[in-house]
């Protein structure tokens, strides 16, 4: 009957994207219905209904039936779609076959670390002390050297939201901040230290900027947070230096500012309020495994999730609302430990490096069902890094080996 009913509605348009004769429909149904246009989805228009404004996203599976904003679709091929305000539906997702490699170069040095910039410039943090920024939008990679002046192995790098400041943590525990680093400023606007009494401070393990670029957070390997005023970059003030009981590994702010996610040793992740930068208050958290380090930290784009990389290789992803419930993307055991978590900028794919050279994707994280996870082997040894552009689905991987890859998910 159902199927009857669809077919009377007409032969479906070809959907790039399709455009449906309704507004929103909100329809629910299973139906064994043979797949259209062989691997193709279709959609059919529905009775007129207005559920709101807010577009949303299925999934489709082959030969199911979903709600679709807009419309009816059924899917021979699992993927996104996207329903919107002008009545059209538009594929929307990562095709599982095709994350690869786009490019391929070397930096000198062990890569440590990446961040991207603005206008497609990719800061390469090295275990020479050097940074190194590539022009990676127009295939020729012109390269400009930040040097440390000897501070050691460069252990993260991260540009300010604007992109106008890079910051550059060091193995010796301190801090650099270039103003307008692309043109190769022979030194650094200003130099943070873990501690300013002189003593060792412990290296710089991450660093983490407030979406609005006034404050910079930066953990140190001797269990303490610094958090500083940057609003003027040349002339930073120390705000706080919350300690916490073991080695504070990763930071990640959330993208509405409020709330600074901070990965320990001892398997922990605190969630520490930030309204008052000045005195950051423990608010949740819960811990990963009481026998693995938090290695990775990373929120999506719109703050509900905290991805959470360990010591054990594992990747869990927290409600941020129900912290102490998070679930294991990955149910898998890989080799080694993960070094890096990254979220897209619609924050649809998740991925992550591990130690044993491989990159793992992961798409429909929002999705009821099962994220979709893709596996990638690399040939560049250890990975210490991933990295999506915000502009487009642009990941850098880097590797101990001293290589750099961009791949296109």
């Amino acid at each position: 009957m159902l199927a009857q009913a669809l077919d009377a509605l007409g032969k479906p348009e070809s959907i790039e994207p399709v455009r449906t004769k309704t507004r929103y429909t909100f329809l629910s149904a299973l139906a064994a219905l043979p797949p259209q246009r062989g691997n193709d989805a279709a959609c059919w228009s529905a009775e007129r209904a207005n559920h709101g404004e807010r577009p949303v996203r299925h999934r489709l599976r082959a030969v199911s039936l979903l709600s679709l904003a807009g419309g009816l679709a059924v899917g021979a091929t699992a993927g996104y779609w996207t329903g919107s305000m002008d009545r059209t539906a538009t594929p929307y997702g990562l095709p599982a076959n095709h994350a690869e490699v786009q490019q391929s170069f070397q930096v000198g040095g062990a890569a440590t670390g990446a961040t991207f910039g603005p206008g497609g410039v990719l800061a390469v943090g090295t275990a020479r002390g050097s940074v190194a920024l590539l022009n990676v939008r127009d295939g020729q990679h012109k390269r400009v050297m930040l040097e440390s002046g000897g501070a050691g192995p460069v252990t993260r790098t991260v540009f300010s939201p604007k992109g106008t400041v890079l910051a550059v943590g060091s193995d010796d525990g301190t801090v650099r901040l270039w103003l307008n680093a692309t043109q190769q400023p022979q030194l650094p606007a200003a130099t943070l230290k873990m501690r300013e009494d002189g003593m060792y401070g412990g290296a710089v393990n991450d660093l983490a900027y407030s979406p609005d670029g006034k404050i910079l957070a930066v953990a140190s390997s001797t269990s303490m947070v610094r958090i500083w005023d940057v609003s003027h970059s040349d002339r930073p003030v120390p705000l706080a230096a919350p300690e916490r009981p073991h080695s504070v590994t990763r930071l990640a702010y959330s993208p509405d500012g409020n709330i600074l996610a901070v990965g320990s040793t001892d398997g922990t992740v605190q969630l520490w309020d930030m309204t008052d930068p000045k005195d950051p208050q423990n608010i949740d958290g819960g811990r990963v495994d009481a026998d693995a380090s938090v290695t990775a930290l990373a929120f999506s784009a719109d703050r509900k999730s905290l991805a959470v990389g360990n010591s054990r290789g594992s990747v869990q992803l927290w409600d941020v609302s129900q912290s102490a419930s998070p679930r294991y993307v990955d149910s898998s055991k890989p080799v080694g430990y993960t070094s890096d978590v990254t979220f897209n900028g619609p924050g649809y794919i998740l991925a992550a490096s591990n130690s044993d050279g491989t990159v793992r994707l992961w798409e429909g994280l929002d999705d009821l069902m099962d994220p979709r996870l893709l596996t990638r082997k690399t040939n560049q040894g250890e990975l210490s890094s991933v990295t999506f552009a915000d502009s487009d689905n642009t990941l850098a991987v880097t590797g101990t080996d001293g290589s750099v890859q961009l791949w296109t998910a």
